[in-house]
């Protein structure tokens, strides 16, 4: 992955300098756009990097791809899911994120406006895992003692997005942007695994299954979707 990094901002670099002896864009001519991104906000140990290549057809329509690469995160105390459980006493939580891919269109209706963007999008497994410490604890009316992990995956799957954006062009060729499309309403069904030093029952594992599946459904973050912040580089 960072190979392609490396790659690619020096070919950024020369198509700039290539930029700044003349526009790229002339008129509202078709071109292609080609560049590289975020799918995570670069806080708290995201960083998930991603690719994307397009066409506008005129300076309203554009159609494309995003493809985001998977990506390792380490929560701990900043775990949302963690939290949703109720359990006290975090000490680790680790995140597998999977790769996300969105091919969609985009509809700018005002000039130097928001664009909309509609599409299909996909969602690698996702998979969080949780450590609780070595305490006593009282879980929906069960004592408890002893350390305790939780995993929580959300499955593979596809939806129709729908999503709004923004794309600054500049006029040496480069653009900057942010987009957010999401398959709305469209939650996937988590599945969960709980262990401990004590044998912890089937009722406190459904209750606790429960809990984070209603906590999981209420947070637009888990709904399969792209999130991209990033640089592009227009070209004809």
């Amino acid at each position: 992955m960072k190979f392609i990094i490396h790659f690619l901002w020096p070919l950024f670099l020369l198509l700039g300098l290539r930029g700044f002896s003349q526009d790229p864009i002339p008129g509202h001519s078709p071109y292609w756009q080609i560049g590289i991104g975020l799918g995570e906000l670069p806080t708290g140990g995201s960083f998930k990097p991603s690719l994307t290549f397009g066409y506008h057809f005129n300076n309203k329509f554009y159609a494309g791809i995003i493809y985001q690469f998977k990506d390792h995160i380490q929560r701990d105390g900043n775990s949302f899911n963690a939290k949703s459980s109720g359990i006290e006493g975090l000490i680790a939580s680790e995140e597998s994120v999977a790769q996300r891919f969105l091919i969609h269109t985009r509809f700018t209706p005002i000039k130097n406006g928001p664009f909309l963007s509609a599409g299909i999008v996909f969602n690698g497994k996702d998979t969080e895992q949780m450590q609780f410490d070595d305490s006593e604890r009282n879980i929906n009316g069960v004592d408890l003692q002893g350390p305790i992990s939780i995993t929580q995956s959300r499955p593979a799957g596809w939806g129709m997005a729908l999503g709004l954006g923004y794309q600054y062009d500049f006029k040496n060729g480069f653009s900057a942007g942010f987009e957010w499309t999401p398959a709305w309403g469209q939650y996937p069904e988590p599945a969960f695994t709980f262990s401990g030093k004590q044998e912890i029952s089937e009722e406190t594992t459904h209750y606790l299954e429960k809990k984070m599946d209603v906590a999981f459904k209420k947070s637009v973050t888990n709904m399969y979707k792209v999130f991209h912040l990033g640089l592009a580089y227009r070209f004809q």
